[in-house]
């Protein structure tokens, strides 16, 4: 893990990842400079999920689209859209709870508590029980968001929505994005050639001499 988020850039799809981290690193220097130690902490949070992006490998789709949800659900915060429009925070829950999800299962993957979702190919049970745990990985996550809004809610700033109707659909909405995650994984390195995983993992490609 360490080698993958020290590497350079090798490949072409490496540019739109690390292009969002530059995003990351920017808007934490731009809340350090003109907004408050919330949000400074709020982006700083965000910045570290982006490196565990970077330390995990994942493929590059999913590593620069899960960056961009999380910079999106954070700048959603700043901006006050939660508040300005009323389906914004179900879709943000969804797709960063996935996002979230993904990164928890690939975090468990390379600690082998967890079956690594680029496991046997084609099997289909195989895929099911990856999307089952993706799945509890995301509702768990889901969980521990809406204690984190609660306590925003009752030690920050009363402005956090907060309810039985919002939890249960900040809930739902994490469930299936969570599916969506899991679904992703299994398919996530489909069509990758070796030696461009190997690439990406911080890896030289295996010979093929005889």
């Amino acid at each position: 893990m360490i080698d993958a988020l020290l590497r350079r850039p090798r490949l072409p799809g490496d540019v739109a990842p690390d292009g969002v981290r530059a995003l990351g690193l920017g808007s934490l220097l731009a809340a350090a400079a003109w907004f408050g130690p919330v949000e400074t902490a709020l982006f700083a949070l965000v910045m570290l999920g982006l490196l565990i992006l970077r330390a995990l490998a994942v493929p590059a789709v999913l590593d620069a689209a899960g960056g961009a949800v999380l910079l999106l659900a954070a700048w959603s915060s700043v901006a006050d859209l939660y508040a300005r429009i009323s389906w914004w925070d179900i879709a943000v829950h969804l797709a960063a709870t996935g996002a979230l999800a993904a990164m928890g299962y690939l975090l468990l993957a390379r600690l082998k508590a967890v079956p690594d979702p680029q496991g046997p190919a084609g099997v289909r049970a195989f895929r099911t029980v990856v999307v089952l745990l993706v799945t509890a990985v995301g509702l768990a996550l889901s969980v521990v968001w809406e204690f984190g809004e609660w306590w925003g809610h009752t030690y920050i700033d009363s402005r956090i929505n907060v309810g039985y109707d919002d939890t249960l659909g900040d809930l739902l909405a994490g469930g299936i994005g969570s599916v969506a995650a899991g679904l992703a994984l299994t398919m996530g390195r489909r069509g990758v050639s070796p030696a461009a995983a190997a690439s990406r993992d911080g890896r030289r490609p295996a010979s093929n001499r005889s």
